[in-house]
């Protein structure tokens, strides 16, 4: 400490601190030497202090002007807790200290606007408002000389980080300094490609600091008893064992209130919730009362995950084990948060499967084992920023933009190619125009992102949402006659409900009436009776790290060795599970092993396996059944195997028997059908300009990104591949039994994913445009079953349908075609199917018999098959009415014509004609072929 400037080390003596932490004696001189430095180290080591008090230090001894420090933290809720630390430092030291995010008071931005601050603490969404829209403000970063990003293992694995980067470049073009930039974390691995991602293009040597000492923490595992109201036992459990103050983390907003709601019952004191849906002043109001020993139990989602200060926790609870190890360490590590504390901590159970897989996170967090970062190349962001730098500059040289955009180590590998594909689409959509080689905004910018948002323009979105990539339209509204009932994670919505579905909500049963996937709303109505599904959270869809996998099958395997963890009803939960597959003589669950089994109409295949692996193989089985079948089935997925249900046949059979080049089709088919990839379509297209449906020719570069985007969130085309081969090559043995085995029961407690149809007319309408098809034809084209598809058709017959068909008979191959209603003039024309429009015998006469669509009774028309062939106006005058409700023919000297005579049902007057040229030429083909 003997570098630190007199000022520092009398506030260091002020704070009582006898000496640093050991990451703040580390971080000293690669922070004063200029080093870019990551900071690697348990939550509560003083890591904040550790970047700033080496940065102080050198403020102290130079003319710095604001602002000089930028620092980025991933959470509105962080900043508040970072300001009053940073705060209490530069205050005494003179510097002054500004927060940004949306929930600051006028008065305080007012304020950091006539009077800029030395410090500013803000979120990526933060830096990007200032970097495109504010003018004068942006003009204080030119004197920049740090930036501190805290929490980066939350930034780097999303589109945030993605941003982020891209901003830091934009920042160092922009004030033409490199300024040093210092990275903060408690749980991350492949730190050097961390450092990268954060570090950029910048020519700074770099250094990165491990704290070596792993903290120590101490872990109980229990099982919540099995009773009929499995949330009252949870409650009750809860309650038994509360050290005031604890945190008790869930995987969701539903869950957090559910519990809340029945400890609420139980007359629980000092309990609280903490999640992203609640006010800015109850979320101050929980934090205060956790700080001042006030809260018994906050029950919170990952929003008290990272580092707020929030004092001295005595117990973090998990409900459930979450999907990752690293999310295991952040929410234990707010127990004992200090240096050489013991973190305690209790994972509440709810399954053997729960139990299994908190063994696994506890196994690989005590061996140090962390997921590896997942870099990815976001177009859609990219896109973003670059309608930022026209923004920022009005006009900017596209090469500059290239240069800005590749500096970036998240987008390093762009081509110039991708890149001036990106320009030109953007060009095209009007968001930006391109002129002179430079890049201006368009004019379609605002006609998106607008500063009033008009409700009845549902593609608008609110001028604020271009800045940040948080998904703020992830939610479905459920109302009932107008009356808002609750809402549902919209992932949930696309993937497991349809219209007539029962869904639990608020405590009460409703049926949905619709679903307005425009708008985002369901509307529903109240029943009293039915299970009733509880609709699921974004945060309990997260997939379940990959890590887990390799490591549930050495749990399994050996489960002794950690059993000092359990409590009695765990341990004995786990006993029953294992006593199966031994009383059974089966090998115990594995990678190696499939399970078939049947519940029902329920084929399941359970294993240990990659949940993503799991999800790919599970959507093909659900795209060969709606082929097959129709849309009343569904399907499951998960770490411990997958299913089909409402089928009669091993479809996963035949998916082994197909080659690699057809199950990589059958894949990329399954997944474009996926309402995931409709998810993250919907979620991008923005973000490229583009209002209103996609258009497979024109928005490729969309549709291409989404796929992306949806398989490396969701689905993994290598992995299944691989492990397609295993099974083909016996590595992996499928083993058919009786009787349904824990593993299987497992699989059955995943909601069924369900068939996704976005828009089945348009498709119908996109594959029909122009031809003529059979059914077999039209659903190979379509890719749904025939039954589903003949449905669908006869209901675009009718007058009210968008895209109105109608249906003929092929003369030469006797089968019956559909055809959209507007083509069949050039059908007809074309001689493509001549002899179905025809006649042989031109001097015949015929009765047309018609019921029409508005009233009651028939109406006959005779006509001679020369007059209505030569001209069919005279024809058409006949009819008193524009629709008919059915068509048939008579022969006015044979009565047997009528029994033959094909049906045509919901005709247009302007389409009739040329069916009943149809129904003569089938007449006379019959008596003169």
């Amino acid at each position: 400490m003997n570098n630190l400037h007199a000022k520092l080390l009398t506030l260091i003596k002020e704070k009582g601190w006898d000496e640093l932490t050991p990451v703040q004696k580390q971080t000293l001189s690669p922070i004063l030497e200029g080093y870019n430095t990551l900071v690697i180290a348990p939550t509560g080591y003083g890591k904040t202090e550790a970047a700033l008090l080496p940065i102080f230090n050198l403020m102290l001894h130079e003319n710095i002007k604001p602002v000089a420090v930028l620092y980025i933290t991933p959470l509105k809720a962080l900043i508040n807790d970072i300001t009053l630390r940073i705060e209490w430092w530069a205050n005494k030291l003179g510097f002054i200290v500004s927060r940004k995010h949306g929930e600051v008071p006028q008065k305080e931005k007012s304020y950091r606007l006539r009077k800029a601050p030395h410090i500013l603490v803000t979120t990526p969404e933060g830096l990007e408002i200032d970097l495109d829209w504010a003018t004068k403000f942006r003009e204080y970063y030119k004197n920049l000389r740090w930036v501190i990003i805290d929490e980066v293992h939350e930034l780097i694995n999303s589109k945030r980080g993605a941003q982020l980067s891209l901003l830091l470049e934009r920042l160092k073009n922009f004030i033409g300094y490199d300024f040093q930039r210092i990275g903060l974390s408690a749980t991350i691995n492949n730190e050097e490609i961390v450092a990268k991602l954060i570090f950029g293009s910048s020519q700074r040597r770099h250094h990165i600091i491990r704290v070596s000492s792993s903290k120590s923490f101490d872990v109980k595992i229990s099982k919540i008893p099995s009773e009929k109201d499995i949330w009252e036992s949870a409650a009750k459990t809860i309650l038994s064992k509360i050290e005031r103050p604890s945190l008790l983390f869930t995987n969701s907003r539903f869950t957090t209130e559910r519990l809340y709601e029945e400890l609420e019952k139980m007359n629980a004191n000092d309990i609280y919730v903490h999640h992203s849906s609640i006010s800015k002043e109850e979320k101050i109001k929980v934090e205060t009362s956790l700080r001042e020993g006030k809260a018994n139990l906050v029950i919170c989602t990952r929003t008290l995950e990272l580092g707020i200060h929030v004092g001295d926790i005595k117990k973090v609870f998990l409900y459930r084990p979450p999907p990752s190890v690293a999310s295991f360490l952040q929410r234990l590590g707010r127990s004992g948060h200090a240096v050489n504390s013991v973190s305690r901590g209790e994972i509440l159970c709810l399954y053997d499967f729960d139990i299994l897989e908190s063994l696994a996170l506890y196994k690989l967090a005590k061996n140090g084992k962390i997921e590896s970062p997942y870099i990815f190349p976001y177009l859609d962001v990219a896109s973003r920023e670059i309608i930022g730098l026209a923004l920022q500059y009005n006009e900017i040289n596209v090469d500059q933009v290239y240069e800005i955009i590749t500096s970036s180590y998240y987008y390093r590998n762009l081509s110039r190619q991708k890149f001036d594909e990106l320009i030109r689409y953007l060009a095209k959509r009007e968001v930006i125009k391109i002129e002179n080689n430079s890049i201006k905004l368009g004019k379609a910018f605002f006609k998106i992102w607008r500063f009033e948002k008009d409700n009845k323009m549902s593609w608008a979105k609110e001028f604020s949402e271009f800045f940040s990539f948080i998904n703020t339209d992830d939610t479905f509204s459920i109302r009932f006659e107008n009356t808002p009932v609750g809402e549902i994670d919209a992932i949930y919505v696309y993937r497991h409900l349809r219209n007539n579905d029962i869904i639990r909500i608020s405590g009460k049963i409703w049926k949905i009436v619709n679903i307005d996937f425009n708008k985002h709303l369901i509307n529903v109505v109240p029943v009293n009776n039915g299970e009733g599904e509880i609709p699921i959270w974004k945060g309990e869809n997260i997939s379940k790290s990959n890590l887990l996998t390799s490591e549930l099958a050495d749990v399994i395997k050996d489960l002794d060795k950690e059993k000092e963890l359990l409590d009695k009803e765990a341990k004995l939960s786990i006993e029953k599970f294992i006593n199966y597959y031994k009383v059974h003589n089966l090998p115990l669950p594995s990678q190696k092993i499939i399970y078939v089994e049947k519940d029902d109409d329920e084929i399941i295949y359970s294993t240990i396996i990659s949940e993503k692996i799991a999800n790919t193989i599970s959507h093909m089985l659900l795209y060969l059944a709606t082929k097959k079948y129709n849309l009343n089935v569904s399907a499951r997925a998960s770490i411990y195997g997958f299913s089909i249900r409402g089928i009669r046949e091993d479809l996963f059979k035949e998916i082994l028997a197909l080659d690699y080049k057809d199950i990589k089709k059958l894949i990329i088919k399954s997944i474009l059908r996926s309402p995931l990839f409709f998810a993250i379509a919907k979620e991008i297209q923005y973000s490229f300009g583009k209002l209103g449906k996609l258009i497979p020719k024109e928005d490729k570069i969309i549709i291409r990104e989404a796929l992306k985007q949806t398989v490396s969130r969701y689905f993994s085309i290598k992995g299944t591949l691989n492990y397609i081969s295993k099974i083909k090559e016996g590595k992996v043995r499928l083993i058919a039994i009786e009787g349904l085995t824990p593993l299987g029961k497992a699989v059955l407690t995943h909601t069924p994913i369900r068939p996704w149809i976005s828009d089945l007319q348009l498709k119908i309408y996109q594959a029909l445009k122009g031809g003529a098809y059979t059914l077999e034809e039209l659903a190979e084209l379509v890719g749904v079953s025939k039954k589903t598809l003949e449905l669908k058709l006869k209901k675009m017959r009718k007058p009210c349908s968008k895209y109105r068909t109608l249906s003929f008979i092929d003369i030469d191959s006797g089968e019956t075609r559909w055809c959209l209603a507007e083509d069949i003039k050039d059908i007809v024309d074309s001689g493509d199917y001549y002899n179905s429009f025809s006649p042989i015998n031109l001097d015949e006469t015929y009765i047309a018999v018609m019921r029409p669509l508005q009233s009651e009774g028939t109406t006959e028309i005779v006509f001679r098959v020369k007059d209505l062939v030569e001209n069919p106006n005279y024809f058409l005058r006949k009819i008193p009415f524009n629709e008919i409700l059915e068509l048939r023919l008579k022969d006015p000297n044979d009565a047997l014509i009528f029994s033959i005579s094909p049906k045509y049902y919901y005709v247009s007057k302007t389409t009739v004609g040329f069916l009943v040229l149809n129904a003569v030429s089938y007449i006379q083909n019959k008596k003169f072929g």
